[in-house]
């Protein structure tokens, strides 16, 4: 069976130019129709430019991305 997400591009995440492990981030649904936008350009996500929280779960903590601020030209 061929790769159903072989278009998906992968996202570093960045907070305050640090980088955040991808299995600590969960996107809200209005968070993933903003991504493919804003990621088109670099494949960089900034958590300045986003609304988000920290929750707890499990001991670990995660960072759920809930809106963009404002899309960037």
């Amino acid at each position: 069976m061929p790769n159903a997400h072989r278009s998906l591009q992968t996202v570093t995440v960045f907070l305050k130019n640090v980088k955040i492990s991808a299995a600590h981030i969960c996107f809200t649904g209005d968070a993933i129709a903003l991504l493919g936008k804003y990621t088109a350009r670099d494949g960089v996500l900034h958590l300045d430019d986003w609304h988000w929280h920290k929750e707890q779960r499990g001991g670990a903590v995660f960072y759920i991305i809930t809106n963009l601020k404002q899309l960037k030209p």
